[in-house]
C-alpha cells in the first residue's frame, strides 16, 4: 500500500461514521469516496471503480446485503472486495454478508486497528489475484515463444517430438522420453482425465482442448502444466497425430491455492459457533483448498501437560477406520520426539520423507506420507496447541505457504480465545444485567428535575437493557447564562456508564483546566485533550454543547460528532443546526468550532441522541433522522403539553419493542407560554389504522 493510493468507497447512511472512516482511511494514504444508501453507491461505483467497498449493513433506500448481491453483477464487481460492517454480535447479518458476497466485515463500533488490518489484507489480497492474473498474461506471451514445452503426439499414441525446453522443466531427458505415452509423465490422479480429452481428439469429438494437470518431475515431485493440444488431420480428414504445448504454471496454482486457504478459514470461523464445529471444517477447507490428504489438530491438556490429537481429517473416507481411533486416542508427552520438535519450534515447519513415517509409524505405516507441514495455535505468545497436515507427494518447501498458515494459526488461537471468552459472558450475563439495572439507576439520579421559569426543560431518559453510555444536564453557570449539554459514549455497558458519569462530573464541577465554561468550543477543546480513547478504540463519546444567555436570547453551540439539534419558533418551521466534526477522543489537537444563533420567544429546542431515530422498524428497515424531525415537526405544530406523544408515537414506530439504544430527549422552551391545545395520546389501535407519513399523530 506504500506504492499506490487505493480508491475507497465508503456507503454509510450515519454522517459522523462516514467523517470518522474518512479521517481513518486519509489518515492511511486512501482516497475516499463517501456515499449514504445503496443506490448511490451503485451509481458512485461505476463512475469510480473503486479498489474497494466499505459497506454498512443497515441503510434507508437499499441495504447493504441488497447492495452488496447488486455489485456482484456489475463489470469487475465479483472481484473488487467488499467489507461489510455489521452490528457487534449480529451473527445474522455476518451470514447474510458472505452470502451476498463479502469478503470480511468488521463490527460497530469501529476499532480502527483492526478496520486498518482487515482493509490492509484484503486490497492486498485483491491485488495479488490482479497481479497473479497480470503475470500469468505477461508469462504466456513469453513462453509461447521461448519457454513452453512443444510436443507431437503420432497415430499411436507415443510421444513423437519434443523441444529442448521439456528437460528444463520435468528434468527428465528429451530423447528418453521419446516413444513413450506422454500420460506416463501425468500424475495418477489426473491421469485419466488427460487421457480422456486425448481420446476425445483422436475420435474427433473436438478439434482443440486446453485443461491443467499435474506432471511429474524427474526428482519425484509434482508441477502444474497447462495442456494445449489439437488435432493433426491428415489428407483424408483422418486424425494422423496430436500437436500441443506444455505451460508451466505450478506458481499460478499455488498462488490461488493459498489465497482460496486464506479465504476458506475466514469464512469456517466466521459461519460456526462452537470450536467444536469449527475444527473439522477448518481441516477439511485447508486441506481441500491446498489439495493436502490429511490432517490433524493437536491441543494442549494443562492437566497432565501433554498434547492430544482432537480431531483429524483424510481425503479418503475409506482408509480412516482404526487409524482415526488410533491416532484420536494418541497422547503424546512433550518430550517425545517428533512432537516435540513440532512444538517447541518458533513457527511454521515444513517437513519430508523419513520424519514424516515419524509421525504415523505407530498408527498409519502404509499411508507413505512423504510431504507434512505444520503451525502452532497461538493467543498472543501462549501456545494453545498445533496442526499438521501431510500428503503422499513430495513438495518442496513453500515458504509462503507457511507464511500465511502462521497467520492463520494466529486467527485460530484468536477465534478459541473469542470462543472462551463467550462462555465466560454467558456465566457472568445474570451478575452483569443486575450490575446494569443498578447503573442505571445510578444515571437516573444523577438527571436533574424539570425545569421551570423563563426557560423551562422536559426530559426523558429510558436507558436500553445494555446501557447506551447517555447521560445530560443543565445548570446555571450565572444568573443570566444557562449551560446545556448531552453525551453519548460509544459502546454499551458499565464501561460506556463509567466515561459518561466521569465527563459529567467533570464538567458538572467546571474541573477542566484553562477552560471557559461560557464558550462550548472551549469546553470540547477541554474534554478531548482530556478523553482520549484508548488502543482498543472505544472510550471516544459525542456530545453537544451549548449556553444560553437569557438577556441577549442568544445561544453558543459547539458539537462533538453528535447528532444535530433541532429548532422551532413561530416563525419559522423545525430546522436542524447541523455542525460537521468528530466525536471526543478520536484525534488529538482537533479545533472544535463554535456557532451562534438568536433565539426567538416562544421557541423550543429539541436535545437528543441517535437512539431516538436509529431504530429497526418491524419491516426491517431502519428509521432515519428525517423522519424523525418530521414526527417532531407534527409534534410541535399540535402543542402538546408533554412529551409522552412524542415517545408514544416513537415507540409505536419501533413496533412498540424495547428500544436497542438509550433513550435521551430534552425539549428546551424559551419565555414559553401555555399549550394552546392539551390532547391526550392518541391509542395505538387508532395510530396503526393511520399511516405515519400522513399523520405521525
Amino acid at each position: 500500500m506504500e506504492n499506490r493510493t487505493p480508491l475507497i468507497l465508503v456507503v454509510d447512511d450515519d454522517r459522523s461514521t462516514r467523517i470518522i472512516l474518512r479521517l481513518i482511511l486519509e489518515q492511511d494514504g486512501c482516497e475516499v469516496v463517501d456515499v449514504e444508501n445503496g443506490q448511490q453507491c451503485l451509481n458512485a461505483y461505476l463512475t469510480r471503480k473503486p479498489d474497494m467497498v466499505l459497506l454498512d449493513a443497515k441503510m434507508p433506500v437499499m441495504d447493504g446485503f441488497t447492495c452488496c448481491a447488486e455489485l456482484q453483477k456489475l463489470p469487475l464487481g465479483a472481484s473488487t472486495p467488499i467489507l461489510m460492517i455489521a452490528g457487534l454480535d449480529d451473527q445474522a447479518s455476518v451470514d447474510k454478508a458472505f452470502a451476498a458476497g463479502a469478503m470480511d466485515y468488521v463490527t460497530k463500533p469501529i476499532h480502527p486497528p483492526i478496520l486498518r488490518r482487515r482493509l490492509r489484507h484484503l486490497l492486498e489480497a485483491s491485488w495479488a489475484e490482479q497481479a497473479v492474473r497480470d503475470s500469468e498474461a505477461r508469462y504466456r506471451s513469453v513462453v509461447d515463444h521461448l519457454k513452453e514445452v512443444i510436443f507431437q503426439i503420432n497415430q499411436e499414441g507415443n510421444l513423437a517430438f519434443l523441444n529442448p525446453v521439456w528437460s528444463e522443466l520435468t528434468g527428465f531427458v528429451r530423447e528418453e522420453a521419446i516413444n513413450h505415452r506422454l500420460a506416463e509423465y501425468v500424475h495418477p490422479g489426473d491421469r485419466q482425465q488427460f487421457n480422456q480429452y486425448i481420446d476425445q481428439l483422436f475420435h474427433r469429438e473436438r478439434s482443440e482442448c486446453r485443461f491443467d494437470v499435474r506432471f511429474l518431475h524427474q526428482a519425484g515431485s509434482f508441477g502444474w502444466m497447462e495442456v494445449y493440444a489439437c488435432a493433426i488431420p491428415g489428407p483424408d480428414g483422418k486424425i494422423v497425430g496430436i500437436s500441443g504445448s506444455l505451460a508451466d504454471v505450478t506458481e499460478r496454482k499455488y498462488q490461488d491455492q493459498r489465497l482460496s486457504v486464506e479465504r476458506a478459514t475466514t469464512r469456517v470461523l466466521a459461519e460456526v459457533a462452537t470450536l467444536s464445529e469449527a475444527v473439522p471444517n477448518l481441516l477439511q477447507a485447508i486441506s481441500k483448498s491446498l489439495g493436502w490428504e490429511y490432517g490433524e489438530l493437536w491441543l494442549m491438556d494443562e492437566t497432565n501437560n501433554t498434547l492430544k490429537c482432537v480431531e483429524s481429517w483424510f481425503e479418503l473416507e475409506e482408509k480412516m477406520g482404526s487409524f482415526q481411533i488410533a491416532s484420536s486416542s494418541a497422547n503424546f508427552a512433550l518430550a517425545s520426539g517428533l512432537i516435540q520438535r513440532i512444538w517447541t519450534h518458533d513457527g511454521p515447519l515444513w517437513l519430508t520423507d523419513n520424519a514424516i513415517q515419524d509421525i504415523h509409524a505407530n498408527s498409519f505405516p502404509q499411508a507413505g506420507m512423504q510431504t507434512a507441514f505444520s503451525f502452532p495455535i497461538l493467543e498472543g505468545y501462549n501456545r494453545l496447541g498445533v496442526m499438521v497436515f501431510s500428503k503422499r507427494e513430495h513438495q518442496a518447501m513453500d515458504a509462503s505457504l507457511l507464511k500465511i498458515m502462521g497467520s492463520i494459526g494466529t486467527q485460530l488461537g484468536e477465534f478459541i480465545m473469542r470462543k472462551r471468552a463467550e462462555e465466560e459472558v454467558q456465566h457472568q450475563h445474570a451478575k452483569l444485567q443486575s450490575e446494569l439495572d443498578q447503573a442505571a439507576g445510578y444515571v437516573r439520579s444523577l438527571i436533574p428535575p424539570p425545569m421551570t421559569g423563563p426557560v423551562s426543560i422536559q426530559h426523558q431518559f429510558i436507558p436500553s437493557n445494555q446501557l447506551g453510555g447517555d447521560v445530560f444536564d443543565y445548570y446555571w453557570l450565572d444568573s443570566d447564562h444557562l449551560a446545556i449539554y448531552l453525551l453519548d459514549v460509544a459502546g454499551h455497558g458499565i464501561r460506556s456508564t463509567l466515561l459518561s458519569v466521569s465527563v459529567l462530573n467533570v464538567v458538572r464541577s467546571q474541573s477542566l483546566l484553562d477552560t471557559d465554561f461560557y464558550q462550548p468550543s472551549s469546553v470540547l477543546d477541554g474534554l478531548n485533550e482530556v478523553f482520549q480513547m484508548n488502543e482498543q478504540g472505544d472510550d471516544y463519546f459525542t456530545i453537544w454543547y451549548g449556553v444560553y444567555n437569557c438577556k441577549t436570547q442568544k445561544l453558543k453551540y459547539a458539537s462533538g460528532g453528535h447528532p444535530a439539534v433541532l429548532l422551532a419558533s413561530a416563525q419559522n418551521p423545525i430546522q436542524p443546526l447541523e455542525v460537521r466534526s468528530i466525536p471526543i477522543g478520536m484525534m488529538t489537537g482537533f479545533p472544535y468550532d463554535q456557532f451562534e444563533c438568536d433565539i426567538q420567544t416562544g421557541s423550543a429546542l429539541y436535545l437528543f441522541s441517535d437512539g431516538v431515530y436509529e431504530i429497526v422498524q418491524p419491516n426491517g428497515e431502519v428509521w432515519t433522522f428525517d423522519g424523525f424531525m418530521t414526527v417532531v415537526s407534527e409534534y410541535q405544530r399540535r402543542q402538546f403539553d408533554t412529551l409522552d406523544p412524542l415517545f408514544q408515537q416513537i415507540q409505536h414506530i419501533a413496533g412498540n419493542k424495547s428500544f436497542e439504544d438509550d433513550y435521551s430527549l430534552m425539549k428546551i422552551s424559551f419565555d414559553s407560554v401555555q399549550p394552546k391545545q392539551t390532547l391526550p395520546p392518541i391509542p395505538y389501535a387508532a395510530q396503526a389504522a393511520t399511516p405515519i407519513a400522513a399523520n405521525p399523530f
